[in-house]
């Protein structure tokens, strides 16, 4: 099964083509934090990886619904719909954090999956061997290392991943690792891996009522409360 990826939470937007678990091709380009990826970049770069389905039928679509930037999520996620209505195709929708938590399978320690929030807030969450340990917070980077003791043990240490790890400079390694790597940060290609049980199960959203995961208001939202 041909499976379309996109991921658009950061300023680094990444699409793929997978044949299941197979990744055929992906794409990763950055983008300012401003602006984001814009409708045009991505809409190219997905037409370009449809192009090479030669005609065979589009399996579905996954799409990372956030946390992360409010625009650059609505702008994936409008996508995402429109192929999977135009091309009558299912869609599943996968956590962002929960991307970057399944680095942990690689490791026996913590690790905490980290977000920009911007305005001096991270949107976080504790994994270990792939599994959420926590609940997904809106949180500071001055509470997550009283927040990383609750979660390991005092010999295990914290590992930190995600496009939020330069907002916590300020936080004492001590315990804690930074993984700073490419490799950590969410893709369009883990998307779809994490993903991949829930197409084999049929399980998919309704594209009807799938909304970004935003975890904090909008400004627009905050002006009217």
């Amino acid at each position: 099964m041909k499976i379309l990826g996109l991921e658009t939470s950061s300023t680094l937007f990444s699409v793929c083509l997978n044949n299941d678990a197979r990744l055929i091709c992906e794409i990763r380009k950055d983008r300012d934090a401003q602006h984001g990826p814009r409708d045009g970049d991505v809409f190219r770069e997905v037409q370009g990886l449809l192009k090479q389905l030669h005609g065979e039928p589009l399996g579905a679509v996954v799409i990372s619904i956030g946390p992360g930037m409010f625009t650059s999520l609505r702008v994936g996620l409008s996508l995402a719909k429109g192929i999977a209505f135009a091309q009558n195709v299912p869609i599943v929708g996968v956590n962002t954090l929960d991307i970057i938590g399944m680095s942990s399978l690689f490791f026996n320690k913590v690790l905490l999956a980290v977000i920009n929030a911007f305005q001096g807030e991270i949107y976080a969450a504790f994994y270990k061997k792939g599994k959420p340990i926590s609940d997904y917070m809106l949180t500071t980077p001055n509470k997550l290392q009283a927040l990383s003791k609750k979660h390991r043990s005092a010999a295990e240490g914290t590992l930190i991943a995600g496009p939020g790890v330069s907002a916590l400079k300020n936080i004492p390694a001590g315990s804690i690792s930074y993984l700073q790597s490419d490799f950590f940060l969410p893709s369009a290609a883990k998307a779809v891996l994490l993903a991949l049980p829930r197409i084999k199960k049929s399980n998919f959203d309704d594209p009807e009522f799938l909304e970004p995961f935003y975890l904090k208001k909008t400004d627009a939202e905050r002006k009217d409360g």
